[in-house]
């Protein structure tokens, strides 16, 4: 039995709509379905554009969200004294 998450096949359907892969079709994985999969990961377009996206990448997407939040609680909070 495969059980898929919840968000698997959301992640799945973007991959497939970036070109930077491809998502399975149904639940339960065949070796056909795999074979077909595996076929269109693996071509030279695939590469191709995974490398394009990987270029567009930002590093530091953690920072990038905590800055804000934290900024906000400092605001709220008045400094410690020593």
């Amino acid at each position: 039995m495969v059980l898929q998450r919840v968000d698997q096949p959301y992640w799945a359907v973007r991959v497939a709509d970036l070109g930077i892969g491809t998502a399975h079709d149904g639940p339960t994985p065949t070796t056909e379905s795999l074979s077909a999969v595996l076929r269109t990961a693996l071509t030279a377009e695939t590469r191709a554009r995974a490398t394009a996206v990987a270029g567009t990448i930002r590093t530091g997407g953690a920072t990038v969200a905590a800055t804000p939040l934290f900024d906000a609680v400092s605001r709220e909070r008045p400094p410690v004294s020593a």
